[in-house]
């Protein structure tokens, strides 16, 4: 196997070539390097095409301190494509013993699931929100902390937050009370409000999506009356406008106020601050609403998308 990975990967030989030299069949060479790849003795690493001019126009209209715009219409899913740069991105400006927040989303699971493992140290890992949704557990903040903290074993502390499944704000503002008594549970909610580092995905408003519109009709609020009150996206589950305000009604409030999370003004003052880097990471021509609101709204001073939601927002935010 040690020698196919040789002959192939750095000799740049075909495997019928190495399958003469070996004395094996080409079948064979070709077993051999799945398995390496199974196996984890090769690793793929993905140099994406960006699109300089589109970041710095993102950049300079909407101040930010970063961005990164891969090639839109490529042959791979967009979520693994956007996953890999926000990936680089995230290792780029992690320094050792920093506190990371981690919001959810699938993006957000793909670029995890890009990051090379053990290639930081003592690094603390919160989540965001407290999930409430009791279905969707593959990609709530609590599984992304543990995601992550897999990557760098054992040099990591990881958290959770207390799940909520609350029907009421009355219940939530009695159940936030209750457990902010406890001192260990006091101490992770309020270290998450003040992360280094903060990942988040932008979720768009539409029908059958995972996420706070599957969280909003489980409370009897539908896609329709999302977007009657005027709700483009959301981040870390609170919902904003077209304007970047946080859509702060009645009927939201369940779920706008959680029992344990980072909420909107929170994240926009980390973005705010010389040392904090607040990522948001969201792609695709359907996405772009939800990426201008967010931009305006200022929830992040780096943004990780590609070319269609670039293009999109660049368009609708034209200087006058």
């Amino acid at each position: 196997m040690v020698q196919c990975l040789e002959l192939y990967y750095r000799q740049g030989r075909s495997q019928k070539d190495i399958a003469g030299t070996l004395g094996v069949s080409a079948a064979t060479v070709s077993r051999l390097l799945k398995r390496a790849f199974d196996d984890g003795l090769v690793r793929v690493e993905l140099d994406l095409p960006r699109t300089q001019e589109l970041e710095t126009a993102l950049v300079d209209r909407f101040g930010l301190r970063d961005a990164v715009v891969i090639a839109s219409g490529g042959r791979g899913n967009v979520k693994e494509q956007l996953g890999v740069a926000a990936a680089a991105h995230f290792e780029k400006v992690v320094g050792n013993g920093m506190r990371v927040g981690l919001s959810c989303g699938y993006t957000l699971y793909q670029t995890i699931r890009s990051l090379h493992e053990r290639r930081v140290r003592d690094l603390t890992l919160y989540p965001l929100s407290g999930e409430s949704n009791l279905e969707m557990v593959d990609i709530s903040p609590n599984t992304m902390v543990g995601m992550m903290a897999a990557k760098y074993r054992p040099h990591v502390s990881a958290y959770a937050l207390p799940v909520q499944h609350l029907t009421s704000v009355r219940e939530i503002e009695r159940e936030r009370r209750r457990l902010l008594r406890d001192p260990d549970v006091r101490r992770i909610y309020e270290a998450a409000q003040d992360v280094h580092i903060a990942l988040c995905g932008v979720g768009q408003i539409a029908e059958q999506t995972p996420g706070f519109c599957a969280l909003a009709e489980a409370y009897g609020v539908s896609v329709k009356r999302l977007r009657q009150l005027g709700v483009v996206g959301e981040i870390n589950y609170q919902p904003f406008d077209s304007r970047g305000q946080i859509v702060d009604r009645p009927e939201l409030r369940v779920l706008t106020h959680r029992v344990l999370s980072v909420d909107g003004g929170r994240l926009q003052a980390l973005s705010r601050g010389e040392d904090r880097h607040i990522i948001a990471v969201a792609g695709g021509r359907s996405k772009t609403d939800a990426v201008l609101g967010a931009l305006r709204g200022r929830f992040m001073n780096a943004l990780i998308t590609d070319e269609d939601a670039a293009e999109g927002v660049l368009r609708a935010q034209a200087p006058t």
